[in-house]
């Protein structure tokens, strides 16, 4: 298990979960790795940009699974866009249906003291 708990970008998360990736045995398969890193990707970016930044980062692993965690200090939670809502001034909102249609399971626990984390379990 690997934990970064102070995180300041996308690209940071990556670098740690490909040096995590890297530890497996048998290695995850070429599109699986690109799978756990843009799921990484969105999570942190959305920590980053809806939230005051990542206050947790963990990533485990099983047989066929890798658990992605990412927690922040806000406890509104994601929300989808509905397809035609988009205005050209709104900035983003397809990285939350991204990780919903990539991840096997997906859970969001609430914080007693504020915040939230969000947990995405990916098939290896």
């Amino acid at each position: 298990m690997t934990h970064a708990p102070y995180l300041c970008s996308s690209f940071q998360a990556r670098q740690i979960t490909r040096g995590f990736l890297s530890t497996l045995s048998p290695p995850p398969s070429p599109e699986a790795t690109e799978t756990v890193l843009l799921v990484v990707s969105e999570l942190v970016t959305n920590a980053l940009r809806h939230a005051s930044g990542v206050t947790d980062f963990h990533l485990g692993c099983t047989h066929s699974t890798l658990t992605v965690e990412v927690g922040d200090s806000s406890s509104v939670l994601p929300a989808e866009r509905v397809p035609g809502s988009f205005d050209e001034a709104e900035n983003g909102g397809f990285g939350w249906p991204i990780v919903r249609h990539l991840a096997s399971d997906l859970t969001i626990r609430l914080r007693h003291n504020g915040g939230k984390i969000i947990q995405a379990h990916l098939p290896l």
